[in-house]
């Protein structure tokens, strides 16, 4: 037991130095029985032992770095980079509503009320600008950055502009603004224009 135990070591010792030497040239051990039958080896030369050739240390080729690892094309149906619509989105620096103004008054508009954007850049072909009037979206499809909104009567109202592309997908969103109407009325003792007095 304690024979095998020392030529395992020897063994290992052996295998060890050839592969710290991690040369590609192989390395010369020695190798022999002795009288109880036990199998020897050495890095030196002994006497009634046989040269073994053992080859080099094996190496691994490493991992590429990313600057020379090879390009891989997208397959048909996998996205590579930003999508579609958020490319679009990029595209505009600038998407608000300047008419009506934020926590603006609006005053016997009639029930249509008269809106105004900005968009920088101008809107893309193919793009058009619907709003969402206290959440409920309108479908404008308006190609101008002036446009009409009927049946919006007296009282507060939120408004959000939206700009969708050619398959009704949303691009881009504006920020909210709040806005009240207000009718005149002739009970209303801070009328601006009261009817005509009858002689």
């Amino acid at each position: 037991m304690r024979t095998w135990w020392l030529t395992s070591i020897t063994l290992t010792i052996v295998v060890m130095a050839g592969s710290i030497a991690g040369t590609a040239s192989a390395v010369t051990v020695w190798r022999w029985v002795d009288q109880n039958g036990v199998t020897h080896y050495s890095d030196r030369p002994v006497e009634g032992a046989e040269p073994i050739e053992l080859a080099g240390a094996q190496t691994f080729p490493g991992t590429p770095s990313p600057s020379t690892a090879p390009s891989v094309s997208p397959q048909p149906g996998m996205q590579s980079g930003p999508t579609r619509q958020e490319t679009q989105a990029q595209a505009y620096r600038r998407f608000e509503i300047v008419s009506p103004a934020q926590q603006e008054t609006l005053w016997n508009i009639g029930g249509t009320l008269n809106v105004s954007v900005s968009l920088d850049p101008p809107l893309q072909a193919g793009h058009r600008i619907d709003v969402y009037l206290d959440g409920e979206r309108r479908n404008l499809g308006a190609t101008s950055t002036q446009f009409s909104i009927p049946e919006v009567f007296r009282g507060v109202h939120t408004l959000q502009g939206v700009i969708v592309d050619e398959s009704g997908a949303e691009v881009l969103r504006s920020l909210a603004i709040t806005f009240m109407v207000q009718q005149t009325s002739i009970l209303n003792p801070n009328n601006p224009t009261p009817p005509a007095r009858r002689n």
